[in-house]
């Protein structure tokens, strides 16, 4: 699998559009993704890879990201079914963010994508929860397993 920490330098000295990948990079995170998202379906979670950088249209649960451009790789998050209710889309419109609604969906998706990682870690995977900013990280996923359990 390609290391996706190897493109951070060249994008920081990129002038002008954001740095891109090469493209046999982004292909090998795409069979990355593939993989993740057959083991986390086969351990009963719904799972979507994210084609193009747009998860509209996608399914709750989780989404699989395979970001051409900074952060690079392969990432987690989790969408839970309650982000499409008008009472959740009505908080996200005003910038409600003290809303108890908006920091419970928050925090429980959080603990969800986390939960994600250690099944992936169970199963074999390389996976790295890093610091993106502020509160935010990043669920990577690194390389598949070297010997799957079946």
């Amino acid at each position: 699998m390609t290391d996706p920490f190897q493109f951070f330098t060249p994008a920081h000295l990129h002038d002008g559009s954001a740095y891109r990948a090469p493209v046999e990079a982004v292909d090998s995170w795409r069979k990355l993704a593939e993989e993740v998202r057959r083991e986390l379906d086969r351990m009963g979670f719904p799972a979507s890879v994210v084609p193009g950088g747009d998860p509209k249209g996608l399914p709750p649960g989780a989404h699989i990201w395979v970001n051409a451009i900074a952060p690079f790789g392969v990432t987690l998050d989790w969408d839970p079914p309650v982000t499409g209710s008008p009472e959740y889309v009505e908080k996200v419109l005003t910038q409600d963010m003290t809303s108890g609604l908006f920091s419970y969906v928050v925090t429980a998706s959080e603990i969800i994508v986390r939960a994600l990682c250690s099944v992936l870690k169970e199963a074999g995977f390389t996976v790295l929860i890093d610091h993106a900013e502020g509160r935010m990280y990043n669920y990577r996923v690194l390389d598949a397993p070297r010997f799957p359990k079946i």
